[in-house]
């Protein structure tokens, strides 16, 4: 199964790394990529990944409440939600999760990754 992880460069980005070089996901293919925040992602960037052959984007930024942007993180999970939303409606079975991370704090991005293989077991 594969998830694109999309991490801001302050610590999503640097978070996902972290938690890959573990070995955690064995049973996931991930393509980690970086951008400046998270709140440059566009729901419009979410819906053509999933599009292809990803069955999970991992949307990794700050902590909401200490976005080194302000609001990137807040932006993101708005996106992420309505995009949820689409594929619901459209009865689509592919998701966004977010993790919102310190650098040095990979556990919620371990626990989401978690809950993409385990969603993933239950409908197949």
């Amino acid at each position: 199964m594969k998830v694109v992880a999309i991490g801001c460069d302050k610590s999503g980005y640097p978070a996902v790394l972290r938690t890959l070089e573990g070995g955690c996901t064995p049973q996931l293919e991930v393509d980690v990529r970086g951008v400046s925040c998270l709140g440059v992602v566009r729901e419009s960037l979410l819906l053509e990944i999933l599009e292809g052959d990803a069955s999970y984007i991992l949307l990794a930024g700050c902590p909401l409440d200490s976005c080194h942007n302000l609001e990137g993180s807040r932006f993101a999970k708005a996106r992420a939600e309505r995009v949820n939303a689409l594929l619901d409606e459209a009865e689509v079975d592919k998701r966004v999760v977010l993790a919102f991370v310190t650098a040095d704090k990979t556990s919620p991005i371990r626990d989401a990754l978690a809950r993409c293989v385990d969603e993933k077991d239950r409908v197949t």
